[in-house]
């Protein structure tokens, strides 16, 4: 059973919690709730040195264990998976980590290159990926392929550009019948905080001072005729046939409904959407304030028959958001960096949301 069909969200972690482990790409991929990736091109000089698993756990920490001790974020009790890959050189290594970031968009699509004054986009495989400074001040790239979260990080000695960029647009699934099985699974069913019920770290979500607690704890998984019927507060959807419905959630008491959209171009990019009560805790300021990242783009636009705050860190690639208020609720609108569109069609995809 794969872990996103066994999850008991009333699962608590009491025991000893498992340390991770080394694995091989292939053998990871049936034990995680993501495509795993593996390196098709490597420097000369470079190999992979190793490959570990971190496994999925219940949420908590055990009373004689830190969250360093399993090599777990301090910034939440959650315990979920993540495939690790060290890959050494002559006088030099980088380490690649990949899992779903389910808890929020990714922040601007280069959350772990947070604070990068420009980060440099570059084409890998069907998205987009970016180089820039990460949090630990080492050089760093990102790119989300087949909604992986893959984040590059040089550790030890220098790399060039050129190496991270192709390094990383060489990457493949390392069990391709394997990642046909995920991609089949909408993201709410993989996604650890909504399973487990669970809340997730506070992060911020893009350019716009955005970064709430998500309460996972009081979802509940809406389908398409729900949405239409029963949403907690109304929800738009895109039109046309560029967006494929993912899945969505409710959090009744919260007053706000999440969904989340997929490009069928690469069934990858996506577009996050949240619709709030005005008075939910979830509502988004408004108008907004700027984020401590920057930006090319932000500014407040007509659209819709009402005020738009539209945000772009670049206008030709991405990623883009948009805030407004309409009819009583407020909505919010994030989408990754993307190859298959830019500023303006995002803006046409705003002003052509419909009443789902």
């Amino acid at each position: 059973m794969t872990v996103w069909q066994t999850a008991d969200p009333e699962a608590r972690l009491t025991d000893a919690a498992a340390p991770p482990r080394e694995t091989t790409p292939a053998d990871a991929q049936a034990a995680v709730n993501f495509v795993v990736f593996e390196a098709e091109w490597l420097p000369e000089d470079c190999r992979v040195e190793t490959v570990t698993r971190r496994p999925e756990r219940p949420p908590g920490r055990p009373t004689d264990v830190s969250a360093e001790d399993i090599d777990q974020t301090p910034h939440s009790d959650g315990n979920p998976c993540s495939v690790r890959t060290v890959v050494a050189g002559e006088g030099r290594r980088l380490r690649l980590k990949q899992f779903l970031y389910d808890w929020a968009p990714s922040a601007a699509s280069i959350a772990p290159l947070w604070r990068t004054p420009e980060p440099t986009p570059f084409e890998c495989g069907d998205a987009v990926g970016w180089l820039g400074t990460d949090y630990k001040d080492q050089r760093g790239a990102c790119v989300q392929r087949d909604r992986t979260q893959i984040e590059l990080s040089v550790s030890e000695g220098e790399f060039t550009d050129d190496e991270l960029t192709r390094l990383l647009d060489g990457l493949t699934p390392a069990d391709p019948e394997g990642a046909r099985r995920v991609r089949q699974v909408p993201f709410h069913r993989l996604d650890y905080w909504a399973r487990y019920k669970c809340r997730p770290p506070v992060v911020p979500h893009g350019l716009w001072d955005y970064a709430p607690e998500h309460p996972y704890e009081d979802s509940l998984a809406l389908s398409p005729v729900a949405l239409r019927t029963d949403p907690p507060v109304p929800a738009l959807v895109p039109s046309g046939e560029q967006f494929g419905f993912d899945s969505a959630l409710a959090f009744s008491e919260a007053d706000a409904t999440e969904l989340i959209f997929r490009n069928r171009e690469n069934g990858s990019d996506h577009l996050w959407m949240l619709a709030t009560d005005e008075e939910s805790p979830l509502a988004p300021s408004l108008p907004p304030e700027s984020s401590d990242q920057s930006g090319e783009v932000r500014e407040s636009t007509d659209l819709r028959g009402t005020t738009v705050h539209y945000a772009a860190l670049t206008e030709e690639q991405g990623a883009w958001e948009a805030i407004w208020a309409e009819d009583g609720v407020r909505y919010a609108v994030w989408a990754g960096a993307s190859q298959y569109l830019d500023g303006e069609e995002f803006r046409e995809v705003v002003d052509s949301l419909e009443a789902s």
